[in-house]
């Protein structure tokens, strides 16, 4: 018996044209043309672009979920990021560079208002990390810290 309770499949398919990558869900598609870029004018978003963006996206939309549930106000949420590389000459193809490359950390600064002190806040947050995926399939590797602002 398949227990679809306890788990959740989701496809995706993924076409090349013309050196664009194409990924599909059940609904829509998003474009990526490049893995990772070093050029600080390319406007278009790489994958590692989409990555560390729903990260980002999917705590604070936790944040926002959990809060209307415990009926907790929250204001002025902003989320910064940094991915740490390692050995990112490798994905540049330079001669010389064969270890590969790989994300060290992702580090997440979380900055919000909200009336929580203390204990409330600690299990607030908790239970918003719980509630994230992606972080929990890769929290070894993330680093997220909570700022409250004033």
């Amino acid at each position: 018996m398949n227990d679809d309770i306890n788990s959740f499949q989701k496809r995706f398919r993924a076409v090349v044209s013309k050196d664009i990558v194409k990924v599909y869900n059940e609904k829509t598609s998003i474009a990526v043309d490049s893995s990772i870029s070093f050029d600080s004018e390319k406007e278009e978003f790489t994958s590692i672009d989409y990555f560390v963006s729903s990260i980002v996206s999917e705590i604070i939309l936790t944040m926002m979920k959990v809060a209307k549930k415990k009926h907790v106000i929250l204001q002025d949420i902003e989320a910064k990021a940094s991915v740490d590389i390692d050995n990112p000459m490798y994905l540049l193809n330079v001669i010389g560079f064969e270890d590969e490359s790989k994300i060290k950390k992702i580090d997440v600064d979380v900055y919000f208002f909200s009336f929580l002190e203390n204990d409330e806040l600690d299990e607030f947050l908790k239970e918003v990390l719980g509630r994230t995926l992606i972080y929990n399939s890769l929290k070894n590797l993330i680093n997220i810290n909570f700022k409250t602002v004033l």
